[in-house]
C-alpha cells in the first residue's frame, strides 16, 4: 500500500510568497515516488489573494473560520488532511520542499516526528536574539520533556498521523511546535532530526514575535511537563472524539 503524504501549508497574507511555496512543492512531489501527496493552504483570514494563488497551484484550500492564529491554522488543517504522515511548512518561502524526501527517509521504526534543524542546516534569517531565544527554549524543553535536541521550534516537521489524533490540541499559535514533540514523546515514539537550511523570508511580514512567542513557548513546555506530572489532566482522546476545530 503506498503511504499517503499530507503537506499543510498555514498561511496568512502571503500572497507575495505562496505560489513559490507550491510551486516548488509541485515539483518535488513530482521527482518523489513510491507516496501519494495532497497539499492543504490554510488560508488564515488573508486580506489578500493567497486562498486565490493557492488553489492556482493545486492545492486544497481551506479557510480557518475560527480565531486567527498559526496554532489554530495547522490544527484545522491537520484536522482535514488524510495522510499516514503528515507535513507541516511555513508560506513564507524559508523552508525547502526540496527537503521533503529526507523527512521521510527518516522515518524508520519506532520514528513519530522529523524536525529540520537549522543548527545543522543554516539560517539566513536568524538574529542574535532569535538564536539565543531558540537555544534557551530548546534547552528547556530538553530539560522538562527529556529529550534534547538541537532545534526544537523549528516549524518544519513531519509526524505520524496518531500524534495528532490520539490527542486534544489546544495551541493557537506558535507553541503547537512544544505539544506535537510532547505528544510523540507519550506515543514512545522516537523524535530525529534532520539538516535543513532555512532561507530569509521571501517577502512580506514575519508573524513571530520574540517576548510574546517566546513567552508562549515556555509556558507550554512548562505545562506540558505538569500533564506529565499528573498536575494538569491528561490531553490523550478517548475513542471517536476527533472532531473538527470550530
Amino acid at each position: 500500500m503506498v503511504p499517503k503524504v499530507s503537506v499543510v501549508v498555514p498561511a496568512k497574507n502571503e500572497e507575495m510568497n505562496i505560489g513559490r511555496v507550491l510551486g516548488d512543492l509541485n515539483r518535488t512531489i513530482a521527482q518523489t515516488p513510491g507516496y501519494d501527496f495532497e497539499v492543504i493552504v490554510v488560508d488564515d483570514k488573508s486580506s489578500d489573494r493567497t486562498g486565490e494563488v493557492g488553489t492556482s497551484c493545486g492545492a486544497k484550500v481551506i479557510r480557518n473560520t475560527g480565531p486567527s492564529g498559526k496554532g489554530r491554522a495547522l490544527r484545522v488543517g491537520f484536522e482535514n488532511s488524510t495522510g499516514d504522515i503528515v507535513i507541516m511548512m511555513d508560506a513564507d518561502y524559508s523552508h525547502r520542499a526540496e527537503d521533503i524526501p529526507k523527512f521521510l527517509e527518516a522515518f524508520t521504526d519506532k520514528v513519530g516526528l522529523v524536525i529540520g534543524s537549522r543548527i545543522f542546516g543554516g539560517s539566513d534569517e536568524y538574529t542574535r536574539i532569535r538564536a539565543f531565544g531558540n537555544i534557551f527554549l530548546t534547552g528547556a524543553l530538553g530539560m522538562f520533556l527529556g529529550r534534547y535536541l538541537s532545534d526544537a521550534l523549528n516549524g518544519f516537521k513531519a509526524f505520524r498521523r496518531d500524534v495528532f489524533d490520539d490527542f486534544r490540541y489546544t495551541s493557537d499559535a506558535f507553541e503547537i511546535e512544544i505539544e506535537l514533540i510532547a505528544n510523540a514523546l507519550r506515543k514512545g515514539y522516537r523524535v530525529v532530526e534532520v539538516s535543513s537550511h532555512e532561507r530569509a523570508r521571501a517577502g512580506g511580514e514575519a508573524k513571530s514575535r520574540v517576548v510574546r512567542h517566546g513567552t508562549r513557548f515556555l509556558l507550554r513546555i512548562v505545562s506540558e511537563w505538569m500533564r506529565e506530572k499528573g498536575l494538569l489532566p491528561s490531553n490523550v482522546k478517548r475513542q471517536g472524539t476527533n472532531h473538527p476545530t470550530p
